[in-house]
């Protein structure tokens, strides 16, 4: 791959292959200077940048350990992660550092500039597939979070995987569209430095600032959300995304039929922090029906349903464990099988159906209920722009599902009158209006958020 290629571009700077050889070079030094180096866990509390990833390069070059974190947490859960972690030291964002989070000490991106060099030299073993090369925490829908300790195998075999099904080449480039502390941005940066593609960093995440992007710099790639993609195509009034997007990959979670056909590149995969990104993704070419679903399982992956419905995978692209919690990563990890907590199921052709997060199920009056289905159905109507639909306790029933809508519109028109010619009565929801569905950093609804608020 030449030095002089494109590797990333943000803001009106490109930074060739070779120049950024060069700042990871740097950096490498500095953190040797500041006592880190092989198995050093460093923090990395920052929005997207050039600066983040250059960072996030020069631990992996000096053989420490990548932790992101979240920038949208509050300084207490901050503070429980960095002590989590055994962090000494987080470097962060300028705003950031200014905060007063008393667990690590904060070095801000303005600090660490000016920092002496040292050793620039890459740690021996650095890329061993079996070195610590990641910690990240998941979203923590159900209480404290836990940390996935991800392998340089892991990122390695993740890069691979996809490239089988989505091959990567110098002159393409991927649009940065999720957060990096999140692993669906990480994944993004390992694909195209791997491959010699180009990772394109927006100024912001929305809307607005994704197409630009889109139409601007040359994007052959998208990650998003349901929610994002919908956004995009809505602040497009209607025009295609440009022919050479080639590919927009739509996770977490089922993505609605009125999107694939309003995006002919939309494919929708699954995945999770444990399995270090995508595990499945709806094959470019397939059939409508095919890309109604997660896809079929990425080449080296094995994937199956276990007899409680629960989504199983296998394969190198599994963590390590849960960081220091041996009883949770037993519990997750069954002679190899990771158990995603999901719930689904496959059909013919081996493609998975995601039908629901175990824990947001609905168990009304026996019936299984799943959050989605009622989703979608509430997005075909003209006057949704969203909905998250979760759990309440009911008496007569045990549970029933109440819907969070958000409207495009002043108004309230009869939802439940619209979908009774579409859902079985016992999956018609209680119906709530808001201005804005609340969200995690990465796109997902918060369903926990929902789910404290109303239940």
């Amino acid at each position: 791959m030449s030095r002089d290629a494109p590797a990333l571009v943000a803001w009106g700077e490109t930074l060739s292959r070779g120049a950024l050889d060069e700042r990871v070079a740097a950096a490498t030094g500095r953190l040797r200077k500041l006592g880190f180096g092989d198995r050093a866990r460093v923090g990395l509390w920052a929005e997207n940048s050039v600066e983040w990833i250059v960072i996030a390069l020069a631990v992996a070059r000096a053989g420490g350990v990548l932790v992101p974190l979240n920038t949208r947490l509050a300084d207490a859960e901050i503070e429980w992660q960095a002590a989590r972690a055994g962090l000494r030291v987080v470097v962060a964002g300028n705003a950031l550092a200014a905060r007063a989070v008393s667990a690590s000490r904060l070095v801000s991106f303005a600090e660490w500039r000016t920092l002496p060099g040292g050793d620039t030299a890459a740690a021996r073993g650095h890329d061993d597939p079996a070195r610590e090369a990641a910690i990240l925490f998941t979203s923590g829908t159900t209480g404290r979070p836990k940390a996935a300790v991800l392998t340089r195998g892991n990122q390695v075999a993740s890069a691979r995987a996809s490239g089988a099904v989505l091959p990567l080449a110098p002159g393409d480039r991927w649009l940065a569209s999720l957060p990096f502390f999140h692993v669906g941005g990480l994944g993004i940066v390992h694909r195209c430095l791997l491959s010699g593609a180009c990772v394109v960093v927006p100024a912001s995440f929305s809307a607005d600032e994704l197409g630009r992007s889109i139409e601007e710099q040359g994007v052959t790639h998208v990650s998003v959300v349901d929610a994002t993609l919908r956004r995009i195509l809505e602040a497009r009034g209607g025009r295609a995304l440009p022919d050479r997007v080639r590919a927009v990959i739509v996770g977490g979670g089922p993505v609605s039929p009125a999107l694939l056909d309003a995006c002919p590149q939309a494919l929708a995969s699954y995945g999770l922090t444990e399995s270090c990104a995508m595990a499945t993704l709806v094959r470019p070419g397939a059939p409508r029906e095919q890309r109604r679903t997660a896809g079929q399982a990425l080449p080296g992956i094995d994937l199956r349903i276990a007899d409680d419905g629960v989504i199983e995978l296998r394969g190198p692209i599994v963590m390590r464990g849960y960081l220091d919690d041996p009883q949770a990563t037993s519990a997750a990890i069954r002679d190899g099988w990771l158990r995603t907590g999901d719930l689904g199921e496959l059909d013919a052709d081996g493609c998975l159906r995601v039908l629901s997060r175990r824990d947001d199920l609905i168990v009304s009056g026996g019936e299984n209920v799943y959050p989605a289905e009622i989703e979608h159905a509430l997005r075909e109507h003209g006057d949704v722009a969203d909905a998250v639909v979760i759990g309440v306790p009911d008496e007569q029933w045990g549970e029933v599902p109440l819907a969070l809508v958000q409207l495009r519109c002043a108004g309230e028109p009869d939802l439940r009158a619209f979908l009774e010619t579409r859902l079985a009565r016992y999956k018609l929801p209680r119906i709530v209006f808001t201005d804005e569905i609340p969200r995690l950093a990465n796109g997902k609804p918060d369903r926990a958020g929902v789910r404290s608020r109303f239940a």
